[in-house]
């Protein structure tokens, strides 16, 4: 468990991050998504002490500070960062840097050969890592992370140039992370795969944290809150506005609209299916708000 606890960061006057204050739990993965310049990095390398912040502070399973360097060293053997690809080293092969990591945090040498096999690096493995695709070397990234075996795993962009199936991959061996009761704080821009299986999902706009489920209650919920309409002129929705008062219209940058009809019976939703019948509108969809629907209504002022 990790602790944020009134977090502030500036740069040039600006705020990065303002009065953060959330807590990470043991056994959850949490989702960070926001356009690119908005804190995600910022939050994480204050989590590492990598950016010291003005105000507040980082508290490790309700005991651990970054109150002087002999914390710091204790706190690093529990909370991981994963390597970007700038940090591997050409001229060694990709064993190698597991070795390393596996060394650097104690972890269990057994989780070498376990990670290359889960992850299917065998035929390349012990090649050099300077003749590696960028699917493979973020692979390697991933497994460098893995094999530290720490508490806390921070991972910024993990999905990064990996191909459909691999980012399914990742994302089983994610789930398999929480199961062991790790802490996995995952920054991504792949909104429909990180919605598959992140506990709870925050935004992050103006310096602040915003859980996904309070900007839009029942998110975490599977059951029917919408009704997306592939192509609606302005009079339907105004006539829809008119019929239907307590529903609320929502137009996304794609053309696409939603109804919001969390909590109707299915009577109510009948009638809302005859006007749109009525109105030769065919191509619509039940379902619930998705990630990238959110996505596209918080941020279209960005």
């Amino acid at each position: 468990m990790i602790e944020l606890k009134n977090i502030g960061v500036q740069f040039s006057g600006r705020d990065i991050l303002k009065d953060v204050s959330v807590m990470f739990n043991a056994g959850e993965i949490v989702g960070l998504v926001a356009p690119n310049g908005t804190g995600k990095s910022t939050l994480m390398n204050v989590i590492m002490n990598y950016i010291n912040p003005i105000s507040g502070k980082v508290i490790l399973n309700d005991e651990l500070e970054y109150t002087n360097k002999k914390n710091e060293v204790k706190m690093h053997q529990l909370v991981s960062m994963m390597p970007d690809q700038s940090d591997l080293y050409n001229q060694i092969s990709g064993k190698e840097h597991l070795k390393i990591y596996s060394s650097m945090w104690n972890s269990n040498p057994k989780l070498i050969d376990s990670t290359i096999q889960e992850l299917g690096m065998e035929s390349y493995i012990n090649k050099n890592t300077g003749t590696y695709s960028l699917g493979m070397r973020q692979r390697l990234c991933f497994a460098m992370q893995v094999v530290s075996d720490t508490q806390v795993m921070l991972m910024d962009e993990v999905m990064n140039g990996l191909d459909p199936t691999h980012v399914e991959l990742i994302s089983q061996i994610l789930v398999k992370k929480k199961s062991e009761g790790k802490t996995v704080i995952v920054a991504s821009h792949l909104l429909e795969n990180l919605e598959k299986y992140a506990d709870r999902i925050f935004f992050m706009k103006n310096g602040e944290l915003i859980l996904v489920n309070a900007i839009s209650p029942g998110f975490e919920e599977r059951e029917i809150t919408t009704v997306r309409i592939s192509e609606m002129t302005d009079s339907i929705k105004g006539e829809i506005s008119k019929e239907f008062p307590e529903t609320k219209v929502r137009s996304l940058p794609n053309g696409a609209t939603l109804l919001d009809v969390r909590g109707y019976d299915s009577g109510e939703l009948g009638n809302i299916v005859e006007f749109l019948k009525e109105n030769q509108i065919t191509e619509f969809s039940f379902g619930k708000v998705t990630l990238n629907d959110l996505y596209s209504m918080y941020y279209q002022e960005v």
